[in-house]
């Protein structure tokens, strides 16, 4: 049996000696050669040796090219997978985290590129593809659900530990001026809007602009020199209020979403998701937390030494703001988007079912419920022994904080919550309009429209009114209406304006945080 390779005529491909047609171009091997370079029999379809040298070598440089382009190729995908990866898992597709998961697929995108021709190697990608998704997805399942979650610790604490003196590289810690210039969501247990300033009536100046790392629909609260910030992607953060420096960030591990801080006793107190923390103010550092169920857009109230936390499935409990210690639990089994307001011995919370309702603060027994109608999810404001509901309608009902009787109703009101100062209400609306409406008889005093629908709720402090519509903050004249000036931020503003220290404070979707002030030697000055 002949055992020489047999080299086609036609084209001058090698073939097997026992090949009968060539592999390449099917031509009928008839003549045997023992090598490369030995002249094979021309015949009028065959190539001159010339030609068949340098197609051998063609296809040799073809082979080559494409075995480099097989390597940098799979070398590519791996490399932007892995970016993708951990772009995901550590940056939550976020700042850096975003750049780098593009620059990943990017990388994925250019090895497929340099695999299209290797059909072989392309199947296999296929199928890595496949299992690298598999995983990209797992990780942003667990960063969704916040795993792994941290185990829950508490410890009780007399008086809240005197911060430690910092080391070198830890956060510095913060020394209050006074306690708690905008402790809590609208200022106070009552939830009244009242801000104490002092404010800018003049055309403001950005005094700083703070990118956070998300956007965050939380309202900013203000203690002493320190403005506290929650984002929705689940960090805590305290900025200078100086000049908005960050001191330090805590990741709480879940979705805040809506849900603003309350300060005092030198903590924060958070409701995020479903954990309810104590923070220390000063350095970031855990003091106690409990599990809860899901906050959603409840934000915290307290009231001297104890904490009033809602569930968004219309849970109502108090805590020992010190210790964690549950006192009472109310359950109620309607929506609840708004927050708790308390005054005196009263906290109260109006749900999406429209049912308003009154509990005891030292026990949580139910002490009225009033069904007002509608639906509601803006946030109760009491004073003078009188609670102002807004339903979504809209409607605006002043309920007797005692027996929960009706004084009246008007119809005007949104999302928004009401402020109220001095037996005057201050109200967004849905139709782009802020309102003064007289306390005592629901009747309007005067309207402003202000160009987009109203989610914010109105800040008061001195003779001025603050309030975001669309991208805009806003500041009017409380008793005419008329805007002092406008400034446009770079997304919508949902939450409410922290006015202290002659700035308004602002959190927009656009993740950043800004701060205004009026500008030096301005004429019209600064109200308190």
């Amino acid at each position: 049996m002949d055992t020489r390779d047999r080299y086609c005529g036609n084209c001058g491909h090698r073939n097997p000696p026992v090949a009968e047609f060539c592999a390449e171009c099917g031509t009928f091997l008839e003549t045997v050669v023992s090598s490369s370079l030995t002249r094979v029999k021309q015949t009028q379809f065959a190539l001159p040796d010339y030609l068949l040298v340098a197609r051998e070598r063609e296809r040799e440089e073809r082979r080559r090219r494409m075995t480099m382009e097989t390597g940098e190729g799979v070398g590519l995908l791996w490399v932007g997978a892995i970016a993708a990866v951990l772009a995901i898992w550590f940056g939550g597709g976020l700042g850096p985290g975003a750049a780098a998961f593009l620059l990943g697929l990017a990388a994925v995108i250019a090895g497929l590129w340099r695999l299209r021709h290797d059909t072989r190697n392309m199947a296999r990608a296929g199928t890595a593809t496949v299992v690298i998704s598999s995983v990209v997805l797992g990780a942003a399942l667990a960063q969704t659900l916040g795993f792994p979650r941290s185990q829950i610790v508490e410890f009780a604490a007399e008086a809240p530990p005197v911060a430690p003196t910092p080391k070198s590289g830890e956060a510095p810690a913060i020394a209050f001026a006074f306690d708690g210039s905008m402790p809590m969501f609208r200022g106070n247990p009552g939830r009244t809007g009242e801000n104490v300033g002092p404010a800018p009536l003049a055309r403001p100046l950005v005094a700083w602009k703070t990118f956070v790392g998300g956007e965050s629909y939380a309202s900013p609260i203000v203690a002493g020199d320190t403005v506290f910030v929650a984002t929705k992607a689940g960090s805590v953060v305290a900025l200078r209020l100086v000049d908005g420096d960050e001191l330090w960030r805590v990741d709480v591990g879940d979705y805040i979403v809506r849900s603003t801080p309350a300060y005092g006793l030198d903590t924060l107190f958070v409701a995020a998701g479903y954990d309810l923390l104590a923070i220390n103010a000063q350095n970031g550092e855990r003091r106690w937390s409990v599990p809860l169920r899901f906050a959603g857009s409840c934000s915290p109230v307290l009231d001297g030494d104890t904490l009033y936390v809602a569930t968004q499935e219309g849970h109502v409990s108090a805590f020992a703001a010190r210790s964690g210690e549950e006192l009472w639990h109310y359950r109620n089994d309607n929506l609840l988007f708004g927050s708790p307001a308390v005054s005196g011995d009263r906290v109260m919370i109006a749900d999406e079912s429209g049912q308003v309702t009154a509990l005891d603060t030292s026990s949580g027994r139910e002490v009225w419920q009033k069904d007002v109608g509608e639906e509601v999810f803006a946030t109760p404001a009491i004073s003078d022994g009188v609670a102002f509901v807004v339903t979504k309608e809209p409607l605006l009902i002043a309920l007797d904080l005692e027996s929960g009787r009706e004084l009246w109703r008007e119809q005007v009101g949104g999302v928004s919550s009401p402020a109220i100062v001095d037996q005057t209400l201050y109200l967004g609306g849905d139709d782009q309009s802020l309102r003064a409406i007289d306390a005592n008889s629901g009747k309007p005093i005067w309207s402003t429209p202000l160009g987009y629908a109203i989610e914010s709720s109105a800040t008061v402090s001195g003779a001025a009114l603050f309030i975001a519509s669309g991208p805009s903050l806003n500041a009017v004249d409380r008793a005419t209406g008329r805007s002092l000036w406008t400034h446009v931020t770079g997304g919508p503003v949902t939450s409410d304006l922290a006015v202290v220290a002659g700035m308004v404070i602002a959190a927009s979707h656009d993740g950043y945080i800004y701060a205004l002030e009026a500008a030096e030697g301005s004429s019209e000055g600064k109200t308190g």
